[in-house]
């Protein structure tokens, strides 16, 4: 499996990449986290700031058109009734020239060129005089079941209607003597005769559907006037899809140009307390998902007037989708710009701390070779800067640390081999001493045998023997130490084997199981002379005490662990008493195995009964 690769095992110049890169990327998160939300929010107030901006001027607008159409009606009113007398004063003096047949005919044509019905009628039936332009409009019914006077101006709303919107359909009349019996009689629908004097209600309804216009790409709702009944406003829905265009509710205004109000959810109630405040965020249908009012949508109402029955409102309505669409995601517009100035960044600043980081990258390589062992490489980085003053130091020092290693190996080398010739002295008398101790244990176990022969009381013999078997040992463990190679590493397996072989062969022991396990561990003669009486004493007790005429075992096992040491000596034979402590017993040997454990190896002893005894000891070693 391929290793991960540190960050610290990189080169100064992948580091210097990597940590531009890790700063741009800090630096672009921060940009998005925190300054693009604010942006973007930014953005949407600044777009609510121009809807209402835009909605401001429309409702200024609303208010001088309805002011001027006002003021004009009243004042055309006026004009036109004027032009009516001077062309019924011309037409008067034309009649004074006809007969009746052309006068029938002429008073049509001229009531067509007017918008209106004239004829003469009779002064005290009210009849029209001839059948050829009979008066058959609403102004002249009622003109003559209200007994109306001649000679006067009248003016008749039509009663049929309904409709909450102020209307201009009304009627008006007026009547001029033309001789004893008759009179001329006008009578005209206001609707139709103002569209036919050219009113300026037409020309002013287009600039406004043009000011509405202006918030039309922010949204797919409704810009409209409409009137609102304050009398009869409720909490109930204002909009009804059943609803017929007039009704008692409400009255779109023909300054508007839409066949519907789009109001949603919205009860009149709800639209009178919301004219002059903060916009009303609602539920709306749409116009490919009619009736189904799950959309948010933010309406802005105006009131135009503040007629306390009819009140001429003005509604602009947004779907709160389409407003959001309308915002121009400022992240895709500074990413590029973004992307750009990072990369831009990073290839500059690297550029920039190229020499320097490749000055670096060799300082580093040089010491890793250097910290290897190649002491004679130098980095040769020149230049007056902090970094080549580095580099010409750093080269100095290398300089100095390879003459002072040649120094040092010279003077280690000699020292070596003074302490070569040293240590072989001193191996050379340890061995002389340990072969002189030898010889002399040999001459004084030598001396006990002749004694031995003089000495007749069996009591002393026996102990004299004890005495001469132990010299014995002591004798052994000295001949091995004498035949080992290096004093101070002895390997503790074999000289254990060899030293329990021995000890065997003098004892003529035959039935005797060994279990012999001892680590591959190298020991001290200070650890591993105490180590060898001791196995010496056990294994001696065994053969004097323990052990019976067969199935005989004995076992030595050894373990090291850093410079922990564990020794157990086990046999099969009858143990020890329970209650025995052997720092007291009178028996020598397991004395000597306490003292020398205590003593010699500064360690700790137990021993415990296990189908025989077992001797546990264990110690520590100086690394």
């Amino acid at each position: 499996m391929p290793r991960s690769i540190k960050f610290s095992n990189l080169s100064i110049s992948v580091k210097l990449l990597l940590s531009l890169l890790a700063l741009a990327s800090g630096l672009l998160t921060i940009l998005f986290l925190l300054i693009i939300p604010k942006m973007e929010k930014e953005q949407y107030s600044y777009k609510i700031k121009q809807v209402e901006q835009t909605i401001a001027l429309n409702t200024q607008q609303l208010k001088l058109s309805v002011d001027y159409i006002i003021s004009d009606g009243k004042a055309n009113a006026t004009r036109i009734k004027d032009s009516l007398e001077y062309k019924i004063h011309k037409i008067e003096d034309k009649l004074q020239t006809l007969d009746d047949k052309h006068k029938a005919l002429f008073l049509k044509e001229q009531g067509n060129n007017l918008g209106c019905e004239l004829s003469l009628i009779d002064n005290k039936s009210k009849e029209p005089k001839y059948k050829i332009n009979e008066l058959s409009n609403n102004g002249y019914m009622q003109f003559k079941s209200n007994n109306s006077v001649l000679n006067k101006w009248h003016v008749f709303t039509k009663k049929e209607e309904e409709n909450l919107c102020p209307t201009l359909t009304k009627h008006i009349t007026y009547s001029k003597k033309f001789d004893e019996n008759n009179s001329i009689f006008l009578s005209c629908n206001t609707d139709v005769f103002y569209n036919h004097e050219h009113s300026k209600e037409s020309e002013i309804k287009k600039y406004i559907q043009k000011s509405f216009s202006y918030t039309n790409p922010l949204h797919k709702g409704k810009t409209f006037l409409m009137w609102l009944n304050v009398e009869d406003a409720s909490n109930e829905p204002l909009y009804n899809r059943e609803d017929n265009i007039k009704n008692n509710k409400y009255c779109i205004s023909k300054l508007s140009d839409v066949d519907a109000i789009k109001t949603g959810l919205l009860s009149a109630k709800q639209i009178l307390e919301a004219s002059e405040g903060k916009p009303i965020i609602h539920m709306m249908d749409k116009e490919n998902d009619i009736g189904n009012y799950k959309y948010k949508a933010i309406s802005w109402i105006r009131s135009i007037n503040n007629h306390e029955k009819r009140r001429l409102i003005f509604v602009t309505t947004i779907y709160k989708e389409d407003l959001d669409n309308n915002i121009d995601s400022v992240f895709w517009k500074i990413l590029p710009a973004s992307l750009l100035a990072l990369i831009f960044s990073i290839i500059t600043g690297f550029l920039l701390f190229r020499k320097f980081s490749k000055s670096l990258d060799v300082l580093v390589k040089t010491s890793k070779e250097v910290r290897l062992g190649n002491i004679n490489l130098r980095s040769n980085i020149k230049g007056k800067d902090h970094i080549g003053e580095l580099g010409h130091t750093f080269d100095l020092m290398l300089d100095s640390m390879e003459n002072n290693i040649k120094n040092l190996d010279s003077k280690v080398e000699y020292r070596t081999s003074e302490l070569k010739k040293s240590l072989e002295e001193k191996n050379t008398l340890l061995k002389e001493i340990h072969h002189r101790v030898k010889n002399n244990l040999s001459f004084t176990i030598n001396l006990i045998k002749l004694q031995k022969r003089k000495v007749s009381d069996e009591s002393t013999k026996e102990l004299l023997t004890d005495v001469e078997e132990r010299i014995y040992i002591m004798e052994l463990l000295h001949r091995k130490l004498y035949e080992s190679k290096d004093l101070n590493s002895i390997p503790f397996k074999k000289y254990i084997n060899e030293l329990v072989e021995d000890i065997t062969y003098a004892y003529n022991i035959n039935d005797l199981k060994l279990n012999i396990d001892i680590d591959e561990v190298f020991m001290d003669i200070e650890h591993a002379l105490p180590c060898g009486l001791i196995i010496n004493e056990c294994i001696t007790n065994s053969f004097k005490y323990a052990f019976g005429d067969k199935d005989n075992e004995f076992s030595i096992i050894f373990r090291k662990e850093k410079n922990k040491c564990l020794l157990e000596i086990w046999d099969n034979g009858k143990g020890l008493p329970d209650n025995l402590d052997i720092n007291k017993t009178k028996s020598l040997g397991l004395r000597l195995i306490s003292s020398i454990s205590k003593g010699q190896l500064l360690g700790q002893i137990k021993h415990i009964n296990d189908k025989g005894v077992k001797f546990i000891i264990t110690f520590d070693i100086e690394e």
